[in-house]
């Protein structure tokens, strides 16, 4: 035989069960207690669960292990199993008596009873004239009393009077500050330029160079008993410290025999004064050939000259370097002033020249050169402050000291900055006059609890004397021709 299960949770009660019960359609209704837990319900609610699965037209069963609920159920004659398999193998006691019973009341047949009815005699209404048309424009009047509450409408526009609110407030910008406060601090921005620049200065100073090389005559003398090449190119030496180097311009052989001699034209390595030494200042080779030959110089060697050129000093690099230097100042600071817009506020002393870098001279100081060309880029920074910021700052101030029921008109919110620019030890500090136009607030329940009723000339003079308008303000009643506003608040309607 078909059985509904219905699986108990620790949460039903007898409500719950027996709401989960009508919604079984078998001849059979078994429920199960939780493994762990306990259920709601007491053994005495276990005949009310048994009445109801009667009205139902089905037989109560249990799945539970709870002695106190099995005894119970035992003196109800509610049989009881200890798993459901038991439940849907066990026969269960009383089966034949688990018939569905007959409804408690039939249907009645309500068309025949009604056949049955004597019916009424039909019965004359002496109508009266009067009655109707008194009736009838009792409705008309109505009808128009409730039009006249609920159809007219109105509108009114007010002009509250405008005043302006002006504040001097002290600003403060500092470099650690993140937003604007009421106390006048504001953030200060940083902007940064790298430019760079090329230029030239005339060397001041004066350096000695060599100019003409010093030329003469070189004797070489053979000591030994074969005769002796003197290659071109060779060098002999002063005996001095340091020695001048002397380089014979031609080949020659020297003969053998007692002390031959020849003579070699000869000029110095190094160009000039230093090249011309007396005679006999010669007496060294360089190389092995001092061994077999001797070497002087007969007669002086002169022709050797220097000359005075142009040199660039230190001072001279200084001296341009802070010229360019100078120049790339003046121009970050115009392509500063250019970049922040009308309302940013540019804080000239927070100018910073941050490095130098990529710095080439030539010639370099002490090196020959009539002008001396330098080379660098720098970078440049100056601190500023957003107009955004003062603008918050601008409507922080006004916000904290506007009087009561005034109300700020958007849109009309402006501010100057006065001069000058202080620095302190904590960034920069000057003034700001910040204005902005204010108007009186106005409630419109007052307005329309004052204009309700009223015509419109009337309410109009009410309202200006009341709140010290501007101007008069504009009533518009709808329908045109009806003379007061409504009565009704929700008919009114408050604008401007």
């Amino acid at each position: 035989m078909k059985t509904t299960l219905l699986q108990l949770e620790p949460h039903d009660d007898l409500v719950s069960i027996r709401d989960r019960m009508d919604w079984a359609k078998t001849p059979r209704v078994l429920l199960a207690w939780p493994p762990k837990g306990r259920v709601g319900i007491r053994p005495l609610d276990l005949a009310l669960l048994r009445r109801h699965a009667a009205g139902l037209g089905a037989q109560l069963g249990l799945v539970t292990r709870a002695g106190e609920i099995r005894a119970a159920a035992h003196e109800l004659g509610i049989p009881c199993f200890r798993n459901v398999k038991d439940a849907q193998k066990k026969p269960w006691p009383n089966d034949l008596l688990a018939v569905r019973p007959m409804r408690r009341f039939p249907r009645s047949n309500l068309r025949a009873a009604r056949q049955e009815l004597p019916h009424p005699a039909p019965f004359e209404v002496r109508r009266n004239p009067l009655l109707r048309l008194g009736t009838f424009a009792l409705g008309v009047l109505a009808l128009l009393a409730v039009m006249l509450v609920f159809i007219p409408s109105a509108e009114i526009y007010l002009t509250p009077p405008e005043q302006p609110q002006q504040v001097l407030i002290s600003v403060n910008a500092a470099p650690d500050v993140r937003s604007a406060q009421l106390s006048g601090a504001v953030p200060m921005q940083r902007l940064t330029q790298t430019l760079e620049i090329e230029g030239t200065a005339l060397g001041t100073g004066q350096l000695t160079v060599p100019d003409q090389t010093a030329r003469g005559i070189a004797r070489f003398t053979n000591r030994s008993r074969a005769p002796v090449i003197i290659p071109a190119q060779t060098i002999v030496l002063t005996r001095s410290n340091p020695p001048v180097a002397f380089v014979t311009v031609e080949q020659v052989e020297v003969p053998a025999g007692k002390k031959p001699s020849v003579e070699v034209p000869i000029r110095a390595v190094e160009a000039g004064s230093r090249g011309n030494v007396p005679a006999g200042a010669i007496g060294a080779f360089e190389g092995p050939l001092g061994l077999s030959v001797e070497v002087t110089n007969p007669l002086p060697i002169t022709g050797g000259s220097d000359k005075t050129i142009a040199t660039p000093v230190q001072a001279d690099f200084d001296f341009l370097r802070a010229r360019l230097l100078a120049d790339l100042e003046r121009s970050a600071r115009a392509r500063f002033a250019a970049q922040v817009t009308g309302k940013d506020v540019l804080l000239p002393s927070m100018f910073k020249l941050e490095r130098v870098f990529d710095e080439t001279a030539f010639p370099a100081p002490g090196q020959p050169g009539k002008k001396l060309s330098l080379a660098f880029k720098a970078e440049f920074s100056v601190a500023y402050v957003r107009a955004a910021d003062l603008e918050a700052l601008a409507g922080l101030v006004l916000d904290a000291s506007l009087p009561p029921g005034a109300i700020p008109l958007p849109g009309t919110l402006a501010w100057q900055s006065q001069p000058p620019l202080e620095e302190t030890a904590s960034g920069v500090r000057w003034q700001m006059l910040a204005e902005r136009q204010t108007r009186s607030s106005i409630e419109a329940g007052q307005v329309i609890s004052l204009a309700a009723g009223q015509t419109a000339g009337r309410a109009a003079n009410l309202l200006a004397e009341t709140f010290g308008l501007a101007e008069a303000p504009q009533i518009r009643i709808r329908p045109a021709w009806w003379p007061w506003l409504p009565f009704l608040p929700m008919q009114i309607k408050v604008m401007g």
